[in-house]
């Protein structure tokens, strides 16, 4: 028996809650597969669903209810607009991270510079097509994650040097500016995280020692050699290490100043740090 869209949609989300899951995965698969929006899903809500979409569904919450990460089953996330390839060697990217791209659009910077650590390329990618007038360079330590940004860039058309590079040590020269999303969870944290994230996300990409700020240590003190005077670099952090991560700055670059702000739920979520 064949069912309607919104027919299909409230089965599947009875069962993800069952199962303690976010029901909204259900209505992220269907309008990533058909390429709608949510109003269009809404619009086709009474409409027969094919049965060729309803077997594709059917497999999709199937990968739902193991705890498989919306994007990753239909392998692409959305991101300032654009649409990312996303796989488990990348991190998904999540609306907390544009704070950064509003920050670095708002100053414009102009000249050269690194998205660091980057993942899917979504921040580097992202800055490159909002300001093609920069130089962007996009670097990570895993070769798997160059792989997709790699792909990414030439889906989207960026014209971008990717390299392979731990932090900053493998880089040449300077830049204007420096953004990144690094790793700064603590593994402590880990009984509260998402079970997805925990099952499929990268570790590489989540986790870091010293209560997750072992990587801002040890990034740091490579800064001065790398950003040339008058540059900034935009960070962004865990909600709870602001105070951390202020000290820390203080004592490795004392000449440099640091403003924070805070995401849309009024945390502390990035950092600006000017030379």
């Amino acid at each position: 028996m064949t069912k309607t869209y919104n027919e299909a949609l409230s089965g599947a989300s009875l069962l993800l809650e069952k199962a303690g899951i976010d029901p909204d995965g259900a209505t992220f698969v269907l309008s990533a597969r058909l390429n709608w929006t949510r109003s269009q899903v809404i619009l086709h809500g009474r409409d027969q669903m094919p049965a060729e979409v309803a077997r594709q569904f059917a497999a999709d919450v199937q990968q739902l209810l193991q705890n498989e990460p919306a994007q990753y089953i239909v392998g692409r996330a959305p991101f300032w607009g654009r649409w990312f390839q996303v796989d488990k060697r990348v991190l998904i990217p999540r609306f907390d991270t544009e704070l950064l791209i509003e920050w670095v659009l708002a100053d414009a910077p102009s000249g050269c510079g690194l998205d660091l650590a980057t993942g899917s390329g979504a921040i580097g990618l992202t800055l490159a097509l909002e300001m093609p007038q920069l130089q962007m360079t996009l670097s990570d330590l895993s070769a798997a994650a160059l792989t997709v940004a790699r792909a990414n860039a030439d889906q989207l058309g960026a014209q971008v040097v990717i390299t392979q590079s731990d932090l900053l040590q493998n880089l040449d020269g300077t830049f204007d500016f420096i953004v990144s999303n690094l790793p700064y969870i603590d593994r402590a944290e880990m009984p509260v995280m998402d079970t997805s994230t925990k099952l499929f996300e990268p570790d590489m990409a989540l986790y870091a020692d010293k209560h997750g700020l072992a990587l801002f240590e040890q990034l740091l003190p490579q800064l001065p050699t790398h950003v040339r005077p008058g540059g900034a670099v935009y960070l962004e952090f865990g909600y709870h290490q602001r105070a951390a991560l202020a000290r820390m700055i203080s004592t490795l670059l004392p000449d440099a100043s640091a403003e924070f702000r805070r995401d849309d739920a009024g945390n502390d979520r990035a950092v600006k740090i000017s030379f």
